[in-house]
């Protein structure tokens, strides 16, 4: 695992911060402190399978993600706590990928 500066913004409010890239988990994961810091407001709730096994209910929050000058709307998964996390569709979206040999980030596709 790798971790990256990513810039997250929602309306007037931004902040910038080391995420861990996790192609192990699907989306965007945030704390709600950070969510709650720039304004991300719940929209719905989901159910989501954790590492340990237990399932738990979380809310689901639009934000814009920027990583390597590379921006795209999400969806945020809210937690009570933990670390900001980048999942495999969220780099999808912004068209990167991990390198397996490096572990860097490297782009897929142009994006324009």
């Amino acid at each position: 695992m790798i971790r990256k500066k990513i810039r997250l913004i929602k309306e007037a409010d931004q902040t910038e911060i080391e995420a861990l890239i996790d192609i192990g988990i699907n989306r965007l994961v945030i704390p709600r402190e950070i969510a709650k810091k720039i304004g991300v407001k719940p929209m719905y709730r989901i159910k989501t399978e954790h590492g340990d096994g237990s399932i738990r209910e979380v809310d689901v929050g639009p934000v814009f993600i920027e990583i390597m000058g590379r921006g795209a709307p999400d969806w945020a998964t809210i937690v009570e706590k933990g670390e900001v996390c980048v999942g495999a569709e969220t780099l999808e979206t912004l068209g990167l990928a991990v390198d397996p040999v490096t572990g860097e980030l490297y782009p897929t596709r142009r994006f324009v």
